[in-house]
């Protein structure tokens, strides 16, 4: 019973916030920058074509911030406008404060320095593999959590914990039950060839032996740091691009996030990038809600490793 009256409560959230923000035309705006930058980064090709060489020219590091930045203002200026809500337009705080932390995060991202110094490491080719995996997804603690701390420290103590990762913990166990009826999706969608050619994103064939450890160490350690990242992905939007952004833009502050959390999944399946619209809205709005990111840490971190498991097992049924 406690359950049902939890489900009932947390899509009494969800409704009465699309009751709140909903306006035809921003949406519709949204929905239509969202539709051409995936049409452009899928079936033209655009992803493969124009940003994966960024990040063989050295440019990313730069050019990532700046494309991010602008998908960003790109809904987040014409959904104030088409509300006729100014006010946010004049403050530069509402320019400003998701400079800095789409820098973090499109930053981490981009830049690929750490390659030039593994490679000047005295390292076999497996050490040296395992070493930047793991680097890549355990740099958003140093490069995005770390930054976002001190800035809220600074600028916003008002808000509870680090941008929702805090003591609250409402609807979570709504989070965890809604985790089995996704299962069978996950389980589906594991068919699928794109699927099965980006995950799993451990790959034992590739790390065995590495460092000299045991198999099951050098497992735990990098599925330690593939959750980590996850969780990093958490607190940076639904943390700091809602929870963070909610004094400057109020319930305002999901629709942008969510353009720009579908755009930061390109190169992965185009179905996970669409689907990312949705998670993202639906975890949005449970983060304005709520105030803390409990969902989005349960849903990622639950989907993830789901997703983890279901290509580890087409691995080795292939092999």
């Amino acid at each position: 019973m406690k359950l049902l009256a939890d489900i009932k409560e947390l899509l009494a959230d969800v409704v009465s916030f699309v009751r709140e923000d909903w306006n035809p035309f921003a949406y519709g705006w949204a929905a239509l920058v969202a539709a051409t930058l995936v049409v452009l980064a899928y079936p033209l090709g655009g992803y493969s074509r124009w940003v994966i060489p960024l990040f063989r020219n050295g440019m990313s590091w730069w050019a990532m911030p700046v494309f991010f930045y602008c998908v960003y203002m790109l809904v987040a200026i014409p959904n104030l406008l088409i509300r006729k809500e100014h006010a946010p337009l004049r403050r530069p705080a509402f320019y400003l404060k998701p400079a800095f932390f789409i820098f973090l995060m499109s930053f981490t991202m981009g830049y690929r320095l750490y390659n030039d110094f593994f490679r000047s490491l005295s390292l076999n080719p497996t050490d040296r593999y395992y070493l930047t995996w793991l680097w890549l997804y355990f740099d958003g603690i140093v490069l995005v959590m770390l930054p976002l701390a001190i800035y809220k420290y600074i600028f916003d103590r008002r808000i509870e914990g680090l941008y929702g990762l805090c003591r609250r913990s409402r609807h979570v166990p709504v989070y965890l039950t809604a985790l089995l009826f996704i299962l069978p999706f996950v389980a589906a969608a594991s068919f699928l060839p794109d699927f099965q050619a980006y995950y799993p994103r451990f790959r034992p064939d590739y790390c065995e032996g590495a460092f000299g450890w045991p198999m099951w160490a050098v497992t735990a350690l990098f599925e330690t740091c593939y959750g980590l990242d996850f969780i990093t992905t958490e607190v940076f939007f639904r943390g700091a691009m809602v929870i963070g952004m909610t004094a400057i833009l109020g319930p305002r502050a999901v629709l942008p996030m969510c353009v720009y959390y579908c755009t930061v999944h390109f190169g992965k399946p185009c179905l996970e990038s669409v689907s990312a619209i949705f998670g993202g809205y639906l975890l949005g709005i449970l983060a304005y809600k709520t105030k803390h990111i409990w969902g989005g840490v349960c849903a990622h971190l639950g989907i993830a490793f789901m997703m983890e498991i279901m290509g580890l097992l087409h691995l080795f049924a292939s092999a």
